[in-house]
């Protein structure tokens, strides 16, 4: 009796590890997807220079062909950051773009957001990833 109630605690911490080390690689896919959309927002803002309606539409089909998730919960609230926030007034997606102002020019801070969906509960996660651009010098 003692050995079938020791495999059977050996069986779930075999089990639980197992369930650690999913997650992980979960965790791990769903970041390096927003990794990903994060520095291309960040190139075609680099391109483009400024945040308009070309680099908008550029942004939005980039992340369609990436397959970046749309917004889930239809919200557009972003998190506050330095600078100013420019808000995408009729975007399918969640993404949130900060002009800041520098020294000899500005920068862009972007927010892009890993989602997680617990189909057990009925929610979603959210984890921020940010990143910024380099310095985009007035001339």
């Amino acid at each position: 009796m003692k050995e079938s109630i020791n495999n059977a605690f050996l069986f779930n911490l075999v089990l639980i590890f197992f369930a650690i080390m999913l997650a992980m690689l979960i965790g791990s896919l769903s970041y390096s997807k927003a990794y990903r959309v994060k520095n291309r927002l960040i190139g075609i803002l680099e391109k483009h220079k400024v945040y308009d309606y070309n680099a908008k539409q550029e942004i939005e089909s980039n992340l369609k062909d990436i397959g970046y998730k749309s917004n889930p919960r239809g919200g557009s609230t972003c998190p506050a950051r330095r600078g100013t926030l420019l808000q995408p007034h009729t975007t399918n997606y969640r993404y949130c773009i900060y002009e800041n102002d520098e020294a000899k020019g500005y920068s862009y801070t972007v927010v892009v957001f890993m989602y997680f969906e617990i189909p057990i509960i009925g929610g979603f996660l959210e984890f921020p990833v940010s990143g910024d651009t380099k310095v985009i010098y007035d001339l």
